[in-house]
């Protein structure tokens, strides 16, 4: 991937957003800025991790990657075959601490100390390795597929592929092979299991939330008691949300018991008082961003802080491009054409998988 990027921009007809294009050109490099990076974009393509000082965006900003990580020394790997948003499926930030949880699935976890400030070919601080032992499964490897961090009692929490969840307690020291604390299984009843979504914690009520795709659609189960349960043999969950039009990620704002959920197709739904949701929910707002291409799928993170929504998701093409759209007023916004501070990057193998901004 080169270094230096010219600033552009793109008006699309018949949109109300336009696209502010980073396109990446020959040249050299300038020295990272002092500050440490506040944002944290994912090109799981590219198995690096980009990262931008100033989390007030503007259309005068002219650059996402004020730092980028990748290389040998990253674990993050180096790119070959197929490119996949699976190389590097998701992240977890513990902005306090200035601590970056990466999934690597089978490579296991990789934690970055001081992330605000890696660049280039950075070695990771630690890596976190497991196994579990499953019912009548007997043992395998944990698969770091889905990352979630409860901050407050330094405990990660990881999905795999199969939809069982993984329990670390201590997770800012732990590093090398370890057993999970804890592990559950999610019970779905008479739906068979097909596909993991993501997890998130609702640290001030206590409850773990779990997407996933079944032969019936796809639903964000929740579990009571998150901090204490446990089990291998298959526990049914509290409460569980239907979606029939599928869900692509989700985005959890547990300070204010606000659900975001990324549908396939570029919209956001915004369910309020998630804590008391079951069914089939009706949201309270659509955020519709009116992209483009309608297949792009969202990866979103909310930075309640300063009440902004970002999405990141991948055009392909003859030139994949990188999509990053910024939405103020995340907690209220509702309807279609949304304006948006949007950054597009055409990049050789593009596909965005993850975002995270510290408060």
């Amino acid at each position: 991937m080169r270094s230096t990027i010219e600033f552009r921009r793109w008006r699309v007809v018949g949109q109300s957003l336009a696209f502010f294009a980073l396109v990446s050109c020959g040249g050299g490099s300038s020295a990272p800025p002092t500050p440490g990076s506040k944002v944290f974009i994912v090109d799981a393509g590219n198995h690096s991790i980009a990262s931008a000082v100033n989390p007030i965006l503007s259309p005068s900003t002219t650059s996402l990657r004020d730092r980028v990580v990748a290389g040998s020394n990253t674990g993050l790997g180096v790119p070959s075959g197929i490119p996949s948003v699976s190389s590097i499926p998701s992240i977890a930030l513990d902005g306090e601490k200035d601590r970056l949880f990466v999934a690597t699935q089978n490579g296991g976890a990789l934690v970055f100390d001081n992330s605000g400030f890696i660049d280039g070919n950075a070695p990771y601080s630690r890596r976190i390795t497991a196994s579990a032992t499953l019912g009548g499964s007997g043992t395998r490897v944990v698969n770091f597929l889905y990352i979630a961090l409860d901050t407050a009692h330094d405990v990660l929490y990881s999905m795999d592929p199969l939809g069982d969840l993984h329990v670390f307690s201590n997770a800012s020291t732990q590093n090398g092979a370890t057993t999970p604390d804890r592990t559950i299984t999610p019970d779905l009843g008479t739906n068979t299991f097909l596909a993991s979504v993501g997890v998130a914690i609702d640290v001030p009520r206590d409850m773990l939330y779990v997407a996933l795709v079944h032969d019936a659609g796809s639903s964000i189960i929740v579990f009571n008691n998150a901090s204490t349960t446990s089990a291998t043999t298959p526990i049914a969950p509290n409460r569980t949300l239907n979606f029939p039009a599928g869900v692509g990620s989700f985005f959890l704002d547990d300070a204010h018991d606000r659900l975001y959920v990324a549908p396939f197709g570029g919209k956001v739904l915004v369910f309020d008082n998630a804590s008391t949701l079951s069914g089939p929910p009706v949201p309270d707002r659509t955020i519709d961003l009116n992209f483009v291409v309608g297949d792009i799928q969202l990866y979103i993170f909310v930075d309640a802080s300063r009440d902004k929504l970002y999405a990141v998701g991948s055009i392909l093409g003859t030139c994949d491009v990188g999509v990053t759209s910024v939405i103020d007023n995340a907690s209220t916004v509702d309807g279609v054409n949304i304006m948006g501070i949007v950054f597009s990057e055409c990049v050789n193998d593009v596909r965005l998988s993850a975002v995270a901004v510290k408060p």
